[in-house]
């Protein structure tokens, strides 16, 4: 069984196999937009609810690499009171904060070559769970009032 490390002091994932070995690491972020019913993820280990495919969402902007969710959809995971948190892409190309920085509801967003490998990696061995560390309410405080700011200055989040 495979797992996920969210670094947010970092802003870095990291594929862990089954074994316990890193298997690679890429940017990724907790950057909450301050419409968002949560400030960021807390410092703690969640259970994946899709451990072996992401979630696919079905509309018009779904699978892009600027859609919501990226070309591959999303991995969620169990955050207490707040269904529908996850690990996925998108945005790539977005005009402010593009790809991973971009600001979320609550998911951490990393980029479409990063899920392809946890793809990959969950074919033959499902995740488990996703570590999040370093996460601190002070620097996701940071982020949101920052996408807030911007968000005043017309630019739209998602």
């Amino acid at each position: 069984m495979s797992k996920i490390i969210f670094n947010g002091a970092t802003h870095q994932i990291t594929l862990v196999d089954s074994s316990g070995n890193n298997i690679s690491t890429w940017a990724a972020y907790n950057n909450v937009d301050s419409h968002a019913t949560l400030t960021h993820i807390q410092n703690g280990t969640y259970i994946f609810q899709d451990r072996v495919h992401p979630h696919r969402h079905h509309s018009a902007t779904a699978d892009t690499t600027d859609g919501p969710y990226g070309m591959y959809g999303i991995f969620r995971f169990s955050v207490p009171n707040h269904p529908g948190i996850g690990l996925h892409s998108g945005r790539a190309h977005a005009r402010h904060a593009p790809g991973p920085q971009h600001a979320t509801m609550g998911c951490i967003r990393t980029s479409d070559d990063a899920i392809a490998a946890v793809i990959k990696m969950a074919s033959t061995s499902p995740l488990t769970t996703i570590q999040v560390i370093g996460n601190t309410g002070r620097a996701a405080q940071a982020a949101t009032k920052r996408n807030h700011h911007q968000s005043l200055q017309g630019r739209h989040y998602g």
